[in-house]
């Protein structure tokens, strides 16, 4: 038990420092790193190479994440020196003026539909400075944005998280004489299903968060009246989302209960049903919408406006789709890093062409300025000033995923201890003993919290899931999906995620405040999945 304070001490440092002292999150980061590495040298005695590798191969990793960041501000500013973030503004307060509507279109199933094609914390780089554009307050977009996106998480990325969880499994499933096919159909079952259960309720717990937090008068007026239409766009999302999981596995449910559910949600906001008589807005001191970098108020047809975000939707969802063979030839484009100063593991390939932040939304990016007639110099100019705007966000992105190599590659050291993330999981599972099943999608978050991915949640503490659930004579299914779940719901304040979210609306210093309230939407959606979980079985 005493390894904790060493194990999480350094994020804890972090943490505070960027909210207590507001103290940029890069320079939080990079003492956090420091920390890790002092830990991981003097009490896991493990080798300076090692942690020199694990860092390094940190900051390899860390270029999806930074790609996609400069992609979706690259786009975002691309639409706003064109003046078509304007064109945009006035089609999405078309479909409807209130706040509430628009959070349910844009950062619930427009995001969701993102999330499931590709992945890396992409969907709230793109759907909060949308949000922001359109007169959000800058910090209110950003953690809406986050909270929607947690239940396409599992799914995103074609599947890759929950596909991943089980195949960690391949060797545990054969010593029980459990089929790799078999075990996934009882995860995707029950994660859809208890994720069902909790999951309907997510865009009323970020409307509620948002009219709480933007502090409107007649709160409680303003969340109930919207209850139906908020439940029922869940409904029109998780049912698809359970049947696509069920019947063609775990590839595009995501994407399909977004293609399903966006459709019937815009009918219903059409034809006024479940649509509440008042307006919702946020109160006039509030709202501060994101500036025009050029004071360009041109306009452009409301097709060109939308053409990028269509465009980036039909490459994504042909990219994905399974059977054209296209993401695998995308999946041979390879940059590789080689094991580094002897230490195994420590090499990595990047595939280059599956990154969304460099193909398809720099690339459609660059496209649009093209169509819409940038001069070379002001393209290049914006290009640059991209790079300007999110370089310290590039930094702290890189600590932090040092960070979580240099956690991970801690299970290997000359002390003969757990590793640090071993430590906790481990202690959790002691503490919670025949109670384990509450524990689950904590530690799932807590996974997706430090490593910044569901899918490395999954590497990390699948096993721990398995193994612990078959001690406690416990279905290892139904942790399995419970691990899956809370690592969807631990995208809501994963540091990296925070961080590159931020950096979209130019949201400085505020990383720390994003990732403590957003605690609470997370822990409000974990209990209610243990109390699904608890009542499924």
């Amino acid at each position: 038990m005493y390894l904790l304070i060493p194990a999480l001490l350094p994020i804890a440092t972090a943490l505070v420092m960027m909210c207590k002292f507001k103290i940029a999150p890069g320079k939080s980061m990079l003492t956090a790193l420091l920390m890790t590495a002092a830990f991981a040298l003097c009490i896991w005695k493990m080798p300076f190479a090692a942690v020199s590798a694990a860092a390094m191969l940190g900051v390899f990793k860390s270029l999806d994440i930074i790609l996609i960041i400069a992609g979706a501000v690259l786009l975002l500013n691309i639409l706003r020196k064109s003046g078509a973030i304007e064109t945009i503004n006035q089609i999405f307060s078309g479909i409807s003026c209130d706040r509430r509507i628009q959070l349910i279109v844009i950062a619930w199933l427009f995001s969701g539909f993102v999330e499931g094609a590709s992945g890396f914390g992409a969907a709230p780089a793109l759907a909060a400075p949308l949000l922001a554009g359109m007169g959000f307050p800058p910090l209110i977009a950003v953690a809406v944005s986050l909270i929607c996106n947690t239940l396409p998480v599992p799914f995103g990325a074609v599947g890759i998280p929950v596909t991943t969880s089980v195949t960690t499994l391949a060797e545990r499933l054969t010593a029980n004489s459990i089929t790799q096919e078999a075990f996934g159909a009882e995860v995707f079952d029950k994660l859809t299903l208890i994720s069902g259960v909790s999951g309907v309720f997510l865009p009323l717990i970020a409307i509620a968060f948002m009219v709480i937090v933007s502090g409107s008068r007649n709160k409680v007026r303003s969340i109930v009246e919207i209850a139906p239409l908020a439940l029922l766009s869940g409904a029109f999302y998780i049912i698809p989302w359970r049947i696509s999981a069920l019947t063609l596995g775990a590839e595009l449910p995501s994407m399909i209960g977004c293609i399903i559910g966006l459709p019937l949600t815009m009918l219903c906001i059409k034809f006024k049903f479940l649509v509440p008589r008042n307006v919702w807005d946020f109160p006039d001191s509030k709202t501060d919408k994101l500036p025009d970098m050029n004071g360009n108020k041109s306009k452009i047809p409301p097709v060109q406006a939308l053409m990028p975000y269509m465009a980036m939707a039909i490459v994504l969802l042909i990219m994905r789709m399974p059977g054209l063979g296209l993401s695998e030839v995308a999946a041979s484009v390879k940059l590789t890093l080689p094991d580094m100063f002897g230490v195994e593991k420590s090499g990595s390939s990047w595939k280059i062409l599956n990154n969304p932040g460099l193909f398809p939304i720099t690339v459609i990016a660059l496209v649009s300025a093209w169509c819409w007639k940038f001069p070379l110099r002001k393209t290049w100019e914006t290009v640059t000033g991209t790079v300007r705007q999110i370089s310290v966000s590039a930094l702290a992105i890189a600590a932090s995923t040092a960070v979580v190599q240099i956690m991970i590659f801690s299970s290997a050291n000359g002390a003969g201890l757990p590793g640090m993330l071993d430590c906790v999981s481990l202690s959790c599972a002691k503490i919670m003993g025949k109670y384990f099943v509450a524990a689950s999608p904590f530690i799932g978050i807590f996974g997706t919290f430090f490593a910044g991915s569901c899918t490395v949640s999954n590497i990390l503490f699948a096993p721990l899931q398995f193994d612990t659930a078959v001690m406690l004579d416990i279905p290892p299914a139904l942790t399995v999906a419970l691990q899956n779940v809370g690592g969807g719901l631990g995208s809501m304040i994963r540091i990296s995620g925070v961080i590159a979210a931020c950096a979209t609306v130019k949201l400085q210093n505020k990383e720390g405040k994003v990732i403590v309230m957003n605690m609470i939407p997370a822990v409000i959606m974990a209990l209610l999945t243990v109390i699904a979980a608890c009542i499924i079985g």
